[in-house]
């Protein structure tokens, strides 16, 4: 071939299956009617629309929108709630942040449809309420999909403790089953100094958020801010309890490519 002239050459009667574009839009047919069209090549390439949905705190069932190739899901664990500082010289831990994770997902993949829970904040420990951890965020059963931990709630100063002790911040949140897995940050631990001085855990922080900053003095902590940060631990130099802070809740945030 390489001494011929372009009009040496002949035409085809019909198409080979090592013609150039021959595809598998048929693949039980002829390699006619596998050759790519322009039509159908174009329909491949094509990005139309960009469309998105936000879940918030509670449980459901995700119905991608019509036409959806591929979604990029992000899931976040909701943030664990900071411990308070009871009385005189206590300081309470911070609590942890949730866990993150990214996954591209096929139309395949999530079928007509998918069942998911996005975490809910935990509490800071007050005088009349238990400390309490985040909840996972999850997507399909069980979190089959993507499966994002709820950060741990932190550790109760003790009621005039010991000078120069601490007590640890809740641990982050767990992150499974994604293109990546991003654990959360632990909470701070609280600190006693003296009998007046001390500081409550800073909240641990997540991908999309701020945990809550570590208080002054004699001081309730601070709320976790965004999505999935913990909450500061509290501390009190005087007979009045300082509240631990909430932790942030969870997000399942899902960019669909139609």
């Amino acid at each position: 071939m390489a001494d011929q002239a372009i009009w040496e050459l002949t035409d085809l009667a019909a198409a080979t299956t090592d013609d150039l574009l021959v595809s598998v839009d048929d693949p039980g047919g002829t390699p006619v009617t596998k050759k790519l069209s322009l039509a159908n090549f174009a329909t491949a390439l094509t990005l139309t629309n960009v469309v998105v949905q936000t879940k918030t705190v509670g449980s459901g069932t995700y119905t991608p929108t019509s036409g959806m190739k591929k979604v990029l899901a992000i899931a976040v664990g909701a943030g664990g709630g900071g411990a308070a500082g009871l009385a005189t010289d206590s300081a309470g831990g911070g609590g942890g942040a949730g866990g993150t994770v990214i996954r591209l997902l096929t139309a395949a993949q999530i079928g007509v449809s998918k069942a998911y829970v996005v975490g809910a904040k935990g509490l800071g420990l007050t005088s009349g309420q238990a400390v309490t951890a985040g909840t996972a965020t999850t997507l399909d059963a069980a979190g089959a999909l993507m499966s994002a931990g709820g950060g741990g709630a932190g550790t109760a100063g003790a009621q005039t403790g010991t000078l120069g002790s601490s007590v640890a911040g809740g641990t982050g949140g767990t992150a499974a089953n994604g293109d990546l897995n991003i654990p959360g940050n632990a909470g701070g631990r609280g600190v006693t100094y003296s009998g007046t001085a001390g500081c409550g855990g800073h909240g641990g922080e997540s991908v999309l958020g701020f945990g809550g900053a570590t208080p002054g003095v004699d001081t309730a902590g601070a709320v976790g801010t965004g999505y999935g940060s913990g909450g500061a631990g509290g501390h009190a130099s005087g007979t009045t309890d300082r509240n631990g802070g909430n932790g942030a809740d969870g997000i399942l945030y899902l960019i669909e490519f139609i």
